[in-house]
């Protein structure tokens, strides 16, 4: 039975029941949070430190604010990297809090805050934001005179709220479809949406006093190359979610993928269905201050600095095209891990570079594609609302939750056990991002008529069918500096191929072979790359999936005997995680086992040699850098097994 419903929590049962339970893991941190305090805090203020004010006078004048990531565990370490920022033009902060705190694992925090103190060196990749409580954040929101918008995922997100409202930060996310999408392996979407509720009512709660803090939504997180529909109906229920809690000021948050004409058609639909739905369910009182764009998320970044300054600069062009007035972009080292303060400066001097040279022209891109472009759009997000609405009687948040089941809301790649996973999408011959399955997504006929002749171009001009391994070479296409791969390239064909004679033998007497992200890691599209091609290959695979604790590892490997265990991990704290690992491994009877990792292995910019020689000594047997083949791994793992006579 669905419990959840789009109703506003009770005032009392917010204050009484709800807010002790969300401040106890922390007691400390938790008596700082006087909600009184907190408001008159908030009030004294000046409209610099607004998020919402800070937005809207961008849009008024015409500019673009940068709004980039970034986080550092040491306080003096955070003020310097913001007062770096400020120094560069950003007046828009986002304040990444680290993994370990995401998961109220504060623990760990604590103890990963400690050895960056005193070593020197960031053990963790966000700020502890609950370790280091109000007082201390207001140090650090009160070093410059931008806006504040911190970023958590479900599991702490109503703690990280509340310290960061109190320390006067003055927006945040409240996107539980992506926490579904790429950050919550286990949550119900029940659970998810009673997340958000309790922090859009947060946020209601200083409404109701005259302070406005303003929910940036990211929608389901496109993890593949597929046209932002599901991204953008889901950024319009979070908003509309939020808006029943008290929320008076939502930001779309809109991802550019490659193709400029997709790009802006989209951006240029969202304003529109954002107010759309808001003023049909009565929430004529809410505002857009602005849109965001957004270099998107999870879309594979180049290794060379000349590319990683080409990708970021295309994103400024087409923000500085489209109807944006803020945008967010990475910075030139993001494929190697945190980024360093002068990789920051660096990067955003250039992206400003481009705001500030093409926005000051006036050019507005427009063409007949932008216009097709921008009515699919509308026809095929309007069609997935409705039907969720249908499907809740009424009631979004119930609608939400049979969507899911039911898979009339999807996406593919994405983290949670609970979503259908049945869609695929790959590119047009132009780069736009189609739909190759649909799996029950409600996509309207005159979408999937055009969706479908884009693909039929693409078939007919390569001679092939498009599928798995062509949605997967299109993923990486921009970080190689094109939209598509001609067919015969390795980028389209060989990456993941696996000798025949190696399917031949492990078929005969398939091993079981372990697969998953370790520690509190959301990125899970690398593990699922590596379970399937085994799976083809013919191996037994126990997929763990993303945010799997070292001691599941250990647990699968001895109930099934397995021969070896694959981790990948790309937030830079598995060797934390995985600190005695070979010896837990022994004391469990796993001894020998295989053990395989690959991906950013550590915090800040690194060489990989140095990762490899560590995780060697933790008793890894191979360590992949994040850009290694999958197939050239299935060998290595065929090769180390044939060696020890398990085939």
């Amino acid at each position: 039975m669905i419990k959840v419903r789009q109703k506003r929590i009770d005032e009392d049962i917010f204050l009484n029941k709800l807010r002790p339970e969300v401040l106890a893991p922390h007691p400390e941190t938790g008596r700082e949070c006087d909600l009184d305090e907190a408001v008159a805090y908030q009030k004294a203020l000046p409209d610099s430190k607004n998020f919402t004010k800070a937005l809207a006078k961008y849009r008024a004048e015409g500019g673009i604010g940068l709004f980039p990531r970034s986080g550092v565990p040491v306080v003096e370490r955070e003020i310097e990297l913001l007062q770096s920022l400020d120094a560069v033009g950003v007046r828009l902060f986002p304040f990444t809090t680290d993994s370990y705190t995401r998961n109220l694992q504060l623990d760990k925090a604590a103890a990963g805050l400690e050895e960056s103190i005193k070593t020197g060196k960031m053990k963790l990749n966000g700020y502890p934001i609950i370790n280091h409580g109000v007082k201390t954040t207001r140090r650090v929101v009160e070093s410059v005179p931008g806006a504040f918008d911190p970023r958590s995922s479900r599991v702490a997100n109503s703690f990280v709220g509340e310290v960061a409202f109190a320390s006067g930060m003055t927006a945040m996310p409240n996107s539980f479809f992506g926490w579904i999408g790429g950050y919550d392996k286990l949550a119900t979407p029940e659970e998810c949406i009673e997340t958000a509720q309790y922090l859009g009512r947060l946020i209601g709660y200083y409404a109701d006093r005259g302070v406005i803090i303003s929910t940036d939504c990211h929608g389901w997180l496109p993890n593949g190359v597929i046209p932002m529909y599901i991204n953008i109906a889901t950024q319009i229920i979070e908003a509309l979610i939020s808006a029943g809690q008290g929320v008076k000021s939502v930001v779309p948050l809109m991802n550019f993928q490659g193709n400029l004409a997709q790009d802006v058609s989209e951006i240029k639909a969202a304003e529109g269905l954002f107010r759309k739905y808001l003023d049909k369910f009565g929430f004529t009182d809410v505002q857009i201050p602005g849109i965001i764009g957004n270099q998107s998320s999870l879309f594979a970044f180049p290794q060379d600095v000349g590319s990683a300054y080409g990708y970021i600069n295309y994103i400024a062009m087409a923000a500085a095209l489209s109807p944006v007035d803020a945008c967010s972009v990475k910075t030139v080292d993001e494929a190697s891990g945190v980024p360093s303060v002068e990789s920051h400066m660096q990067t955003y001097r250039s992206a400003n570079w481009i705001f500030n040279v093409t926005r000051r022209q006036g050019i507005s891109f427009d063409s007949a594609q932008v216009e097709i472009e921008r009515r699919m759009c509308e026809l095929a997000v309007s069609a997935i609302i409705d039907k969720t609405i249908e499907m809740g009687d009424g009631d979004i948040a119930v609608g939400v939750v049979r969507a899911i089941e039911a898979g009339v809301l999807d996406s593919p790649f994405s983290i949670n056990v609970n979503v259908r996973d049945l869609c695929m999408g790959a590119r047009d011959l132009q780069g736009a991002c189609r739909y190759i399955e649909y799996g029950n997504l409600p996509i309207p006929d005159e979408v999937r008529q055009y969706n479908d002749e884009k693909i039929r171009e693409r078939e007919a001009a390569e001679g092939r069918r498009l599928g798995y391994k062509t949605s997967l070479a299109d993923f990486w296409s921009l970080s190689r500096g094109v939209l598509i791969d001609p067919p015969g390239t390795a980028a389209n064909n060989d990456d993941d191929e696996v000798p025949a004679y190696i399917a031949e033998a492990v078929r005969k007497n398939p091993p079981t072979i372990i697969t998953g992200t370790v520690g509190v890691d959301a990125h899970v599209i690398g593990t699922k790359i590596i379970s399937r091609v085994l799976r083809e290959t013919g191996f037994k695979v126990v997929a763990l999936g993303a945010q799997t604790p070292p001691e599941e590892f250990i647990k699968a490997a001895r109930e099934t005997d397995a021969a070896a265990m694959l981790m990948t991990s790309l937030y830079g704290m598995a060797e934390m995680d995985l600190q005695g690992f070979r010896d837990k491994c022994i004391e469990a009877g796993v001894d020998d086992i295989l053990l395989y990792i690959g991906g950013i292995l550590g915090v800040g910019k690194h060489d990989f040699a140095d990762d490899a020689v560590k995780f060697k000594k933790l008793g890894f047997d191979r360590v992949y850098p994040p850009s290694a083949p999958v197939g050239a791994s299935v060998v290595n793992l065929y090769e180390d097994l044939l060696r020890r006579g398990l085939l």
